[in-house]
């Protein structure tokens, strides 16, 4: 087994909406040419120029009118009025979510969409729990760098429009694309701030780099859970970690087959009895709060193939094995983001790493196997390997870490794919201040979770037996809150479960519908940053008590 970067940065320690279709129009010399195909269809279809370059300006609906952003405003006093005449022809058809493209615009772009924010500030949708402002920020911004792309530009600029954070993060998220298999890569999309007037304004820049940062660890996360499973087996996953975060700070140590054994790891042996890999253990951990505070423990399930085991999936259902991993992912990708922007908090992630495949050796329905806090589970459903993986990562992490919260990330059950068809990711909390910290971070960045019921009820359904003390599968119908009852078993201090069964596929219109999502890695970062905010403005006294 190699890693490249084993020695030179860790040390083993051996310590017991689908894509968006858009109507594209192109002006040239004031003659519109109509074309009905998607963007996704003209992405094959346009190579990419870094040559060309574009610019996306938006536009607020108001009433049956539109309002020019400051932007706006500056290109049309530029060109004497001609962007208001081609609002004027487009103002039946220009909505949210929708970008035209004009090609004489402005003499250094070859081309600029023209995209709509929606109404002017609508703010806080109580209903909807988001930031309409910034989300509607994200869909014009996506709609725009989507057809420029399609246009085959290369160098993209945007607008900062009513949030810059909120655009970088969509124009990023919208011009990646997964092309690790193609034999004709294409150049990879630029984009960058338009300032135009507002070019030394400081705030503007800075607050353009950290949406970019939010954005490229999601594509990042993106490109991990897309990966094929011969190309991302669990070695490879741990060396990727190694690759992309040791330069930024933080240690990693990956704990391979033997020292798992050694650990007492039985829960995560047994889930990886099938693969032929076995089980690692990847420990990622970054240290830059001021005092020595207790860290934020994450955890995640990291099975790069899941086959269901013995419980084997349906065939359509295999096909989206790889995707097991997504909560490694996202996770992975929280850690990649905040130590990129320094944020003051100390981090722990425990990620085990396996694959749930058939062989001679694999855990069969029926088999108990004992966690490393001693409790005794039985196997009822060999799908459900994530519970038996996440039972020691939350025992493990907790006895040597000491951590103030625990946040675990997993694609764990279908029950919230479901109830939520994709929509939202399901939390479950015991801390009803760490819920509303992430809740308020998915209502800025757009991806939003939502809390279901974590009641003795469900653990009654699970502990029914008295055989045993656990079953990873119980007798209740609600899988998704089963799951959660069951790894409360496991954790003794404030608690945050995140399951994005549904999530990790597809979503908002600025990610492409066919591909994986990255999903929560923004909303999980943004939470770490705001409760290192907390940290810091409460006073140590205070804290202790």
């Amino acid at each position: 087994m190699q890693f490249t970067k084993l020695f030179s940065c860790i040390k083993f320690v051996p310590k017991e909406f689908n894509s968006v279709r858009v109507v594209s129009r192109s002006y040239c010399a004031g003659t519109p040419q109509e074309s009905t195909c998607s963007v996704e269809e003209s992405n094959q279809a346009n190579n990419l120029d870094g040559s060309k370059k574009g610019l996306v300006v938006g536009v607020y609906e108001s009433g049956k009118k539109f309002e020019l952003t400051p932007t706006a405003e500056e290109i049309n006093q530029k060109t004497n009025g001609k962007l208001c005449k081609y609002l004027n022809e487009l103002s039946s058809q220009l909505k949210l979510g929708k970008a035209f493209t004009v090609t004489d615009l402005l003499p250094e772009y070859s081309a600029v969409a023209i995209t709509c924010f929606g109404p002017k500030d609508p703010g806080y949708n109580k209903l909807e729990e988001l930031d309409e402002t910034k989300e509607n920020v994200r869909w014009g911004v996506g709609a725009g760098v989507r057809e420029l792309q399609a246009r085959g530009v290369g160098h993209i600029d945007v607008e900062p429009a009513a949030s810059c954070r909120a655009a970088a993060e969509a124009a990023e998220l919208a011009a990646w694309r997964f092309q690790e298999f193609s034999s004709c890569k294409e150049p990879k999309s630029r984009v960058s701030l338009y300032t135009g007037e507002d070019s030394r304004d400081e705030s503007l820049t800075s607050e353009w780099n950290e949406g970019a940062e939010f954005g490229r660890a999601q594509n990042w996360a993106r490109f991990l859970s897309d990966m094929p499973a011969n190309k991302m087996t669990p070695v490879d996953l741990a060396q990727a970690a190694l690759d992309t975060l040791c330069p930024l700070g933080v240690r990693v140590e990956v704990r391979e087959g033997a020292w798992v054994e050694a650990a007492g790891l039985r829960a995560l042996q047994a889930a990886a009895r099938g693969g032929g890999g076995g089980a690692l253990l990847l420990e990622c951990s970054l240290a830059r709060a001021a005092t020595a505070a207790p860290p934020v423990l994450l955890a995640a399930t990291g099975v790069t193939f899941d086959s269901g085991g013995l419980c084997l999936r349906r065939g359509r259902d295999l096909a989206a094995g790889h995707a097991a991993m997504a909560g490694a992912a996202a996770t992975l990708a929280a850690m990649r983001t905040i130590a990129k922007l320094k944020v003051p908090l100390n981090v722990v992630a425990v990620i085990p790493l396996c694959e749930n495949m058939i062989s001679g050796q694999c855990m069969k329905v029926g088999d108990v196997v004992q966690a490393l806090n001693g409790i005794y589970m039985q196997i009822e459903d060999t799908d459900n390997e994530g519970h038996l993986m996440l039972a020691d990562a939350l025992v493990y992490g907790q006895a040597v870490h000491k951590p103030s919260l625990v946040i675990d990330v997993a694609t764990l059950t279908k029950g919230v794919m479901v109830a939520t068809g994709g929509g939202a990711y399901g939390c479950f909390s015991s801390c009803e201040r760490a819920w509303r910290t992430l809740q308020h971070a998915g209502a800025i960045t757009g991806d939003r979770p939502w809390r279901l019921p974590l009641w003795e009820y469900y653990h009654r359904q699970l502990t029914d037996d008295p055989s045993v003390d656990l079953r990873n599968k119980g007798s209740g119908k609600a899988t998704s809150c089963l799951g959660a009852a069951f790894l409360r078993r496991f954790v003794c201090c404030d608690w945050l479960h995140l399951d994005t069964r549904g999530v990790e596929r597809g979503g908002p219109p600025y990610l492409r519908g066919r591909r994986m999502s990255g999903r929560p890695a923004r909303p999980l970062a943004l939470a770490l940053q705001l409760i290192a905010q907390e940290s810091s403005a409460t006073p140590p006294a205070a804290a202790a008590t």
